[in-house]
């Protein structure tokens, strides 16, 4: 036989055939590992994203929206129908009616496969805002069963999230200000209706922040404060300032601890005028611009989680404390109107210009009086230190 066979092959070409074989298989099996890994990181890095979205109000995208409905109405984890009926409820109220839907609206509405596939990619992939395990085990038979629950139109968790940015850090006075929506709907109404203020102001191609207000600004935020005060039932704004003057720890301490007092003070003004009642989750978001690194903000939230326990038990629960950037958050936007504002009237002591009429206008507009002991409003305070 000319042919070469395994058992008459020399032992040292023998010894290289596996050699290459044991090699191609490690080649193999690195290969399906890397593809592993980047496919884990890929999720891990879109499963941040959502959840950045969801802390910023940002609904520019549809998985952040059936994200949204997941977090809010722990019904629609384990039905498709409700998930798909709160959507719709939600997010194209001006084409969707709970008493019936004509035929050619359904053409228009948000198709159901689109909805499920993206509750499926958070549910599985993301292994976010979960159903309950018999549901992930058989969803189709506990459609029948959470029916009259749907039906009820079962209320959603009632959540509190507060966006705060900060001001003044190499000034007199340091300064926390924030906006808080008392319900978690009130954030998509809210970041909507800025939203189609901004595509027709000039502020459509830019981000609405107090440093960049120009001369010829005046009237545009004033149209700008007129939406966020068409939402005031849902809303509340608050700010909170020390004087750096004596002060006895580092600047980012100090921001620290005011943002701190910020939710502390703000949830019992909250609850003392009665706008919100117990039990509530909180969540936090914070311009990740600013000068708290992951660190700080993890303290943070173990020492408020000790602080609001002590104060309220299991009747107040704080789920989240976060920074984002402020880019796609008109709520982290408005917290920086805020603060610039309140910054501009204790901090500066030049002569009065274009910014000074404009913080003027956010302060009165907003009811963040501090020259009086007790504002008017119970949706505004000046909080002290």
């Amino acid at each position: 036989m000319n042919g070469l066979t395994l058992e008459n092959v020399p032992e040292s070409t023998n010894d290289g055939l596996h050699e290459d074989s044991g090699g191609n298989a490690d080649r193999v099996a690195a290969l399906h590992g890397a593809v592993i890994s980047e496919r884990v990181q890929k999720l891990e890095k879109e499963k941040r994203q959502l959840i950045a979205a969801l802390d910023g109000g940002d609904f520019s995208s549809q998985r952040t929206r059936v994200a949204f409905v997941l977090n809010l109405y722990p019904l629609t984890r384990n039905s498709d129908v409700a998930l798909t009926l709160k959507y719709w409820e939600i997010f194209q109220p001006d084409i969707y009616n709970e008493h019936g839907i004509k035929p050619e609206d359904l053409f228009k509405l948000e198709r159901i496969p689109v909805i499920v596939r993206a509750r499926a990619k958070i549910q599985n992939e993301y292994e976010l805002f979960q159903a309950d395990g018999k549901v992930r085990a058989k969803r189709r038979d506990r459609e029948s069963e959470v029916r009259e629950a749907v039906l009820k139109d079962a209320p959603p968790i009632q959540t509190v999230q507060v966006f705060s940015d900060e001001a003044g850090k190499t000034d007199s006075f340091l300064i926390v200000g924030s906006v808080w929506a008392l319900n978690g709907r009130a954030v998509y109404t809210v970041d909507r209706a800025i939203n189609e203020w901004k595509s027709t102001s000039n502020f459509s191609n830019k981000e609405v922040h107090f440093s960049r207000f120009g001369k010829g600004d005046f009237d545009s935020i004033d149209k700008y404060l007129d939406i966020i005060q068409s939402h005031r039932e849902f809303l509340s704004f608050k700010a909170i300032a020390i004087s750096r003057i004596n002060l006895k720890r580092s600047t980012e301490q100090a921001v620290q601890r005011l943002h701190e007092l910020m939710l502390i003070e703000g949830i019992k003004h909250e609850i003392d005028s009665g706008r919100i009642g117990l039990p509530r989750r909180v969540s936090v978001t914070l311009d990740e611009e600013q000068s708290l690194d992951r660190f700080t903000l993890r303290d943070m939230k173990e020492r408020l989680r000790g602080e609001l326990a002590s104060k309220y038990g299991e009747d107040i629960t704080l789920e989240r404390v976060a920074s984002i950037s402020s880019r796609n958050s008109s709520f982290v936007q408005i917290s920086d109107v805020i603060a610039g504002a309140v910054n501009r009237r204790l901090n500066f002591s030049g002569e009065r210009n274009h910014k000074d009429e404009i913080a003027d206008l956010i302060i009165r507009r907003l009811g963040l009086d501090f020259d009086r002991e007790k504002t008017d409003l119970d949706a505004a305070v000046m909080l002290k230190v």
